[in-house]
């Protein structure tokens, strides 16, 4: 087997019209120089984020260009 390996990018993007309209909130953040994005449980304050780590990140304004 070769020294084959899967990258894996993330992209947020930002809330759609609709989303907006039935008032969502934003529950990602990311940390873009360590690839790390963190969502947040809504309603939860006392529970932490959940993190994950990805080889790339890009963020609401960003692009992939």
């Amino acid at each position: 087997m070769g020294s084959e390996s899967v990258k894996v990018v993330v992209r947020c993007r930002p809330l759609n019209d609709r989303e907006k309209a039935l008032g969502s909130k934003m529950v990602l953040s990311m940390d873009l120089r360590r690839c790390q994005c963190f969502i947040e449980k809504p309603g939860a304050v006392d529970e932490p984020p959940k993190q994950f780590t990805f080889d790339g990140n890009y963020f609401i304004d960003q692009t992939t260009e």
